[in-house]
């Protein structure tokens, strides 16, 4: 399989656990950069990164730096996670916690609850994890970075596109998963993720429980690191 697929002029690459650059002729966005360098980014530099959270196979200020170009714009969550970041990346840092609505790098953002015991809530204000929705290309676009099968997930709205973890330790399974899809956020695609890294985690699994109701890409990461 493929690492990326082109769905009407959207670009999704999943380079390995929850790292994506999805790309438009206008716009490129990075999301939860690791393992990254010039070399893979090439002249693919953000506009917008979006960082989720600070875990270790999401957060790496090298890649977040090589992902960066002048006028980038990085946006993060309100865990405090802005003070291992200032003075640390060349790119402009904005902030959000749940339900926050912004409008960066001239793309439409809105910050979504999840959560579990390994990535605290912490009432919605200073969460540990945040997912975001984000209009690309006219389609929205959900990455809810590590999180359970919580209920929140189904306030979101409309979703096209939902990448979603099914790794089962640290974040929620495929099944769980796949009634998050089915059940809460109802999105027309679906793409796995955090799975084959520092979790197990089997996408087939997931697409078999989806095949009558949703359509299922599976990317396989640019890097093989399956550890």
């Amino acid at each position: 399989m493929a690492s990326n697929i082109v769905i009407e002029g959207i670009e999704l690459i999943r380079y390995v656990q929850s790292t994506f650059k999805i790309k438009t002729s206008e716009k490129v966005v990075w999301i939860d950069p690791i393992m990254v360098d010039n070399e893979q980014v090439g002249v693919d530099k953000a506009d917008l990164i979006l960082l989720t959270h600070e875990h270790g196979d999401h957060f790496s200020v090298d890649s977040i730096n090589a992902c960066s170009k002048e006028g980038t714009i990085l946006v993060c969550n309100n865990s405090g996670i802005i003070d291992k970041i200032k003075g640390n990346v060349s790119a402009s840092i904005e902030v959000m916690k749940e339900t926050d609505v912004l409008e960066s790098a001239g793309v439409g953002l809105k910050a979504t609850a999840g959560y579990n015991n390994f990535h605290p809530r912490n009432q919605g204000h200073d969460s540990f994890n945040i997912g975001y929705t984000f209009t690309l290309g006219g389609k929205v676009i959900l990455h809810s970075g590590d999180t359970d099968l919580v209920d929140e997930l189904g306030d979101i709205g409309q979703v096209d596109i939902a990448l979603l973890p099914i790794g089962g330790h640290f974040t929620m399974d495929e099944t769980d998963a796949a009634k998050a899809v089915t059940q809460l956020i109802k999105p027309t695609i679906a793409i796995p993720m955090h799975y084959g890294f520092a979790t197990a985690g089997d996408p087939e699994k997931f697409k078999d429980q989806l095949a009558a109701t949703t359509t299922v890409y599976i990317l396989d990461p640019v890097f093989e690191t399956n550890r």
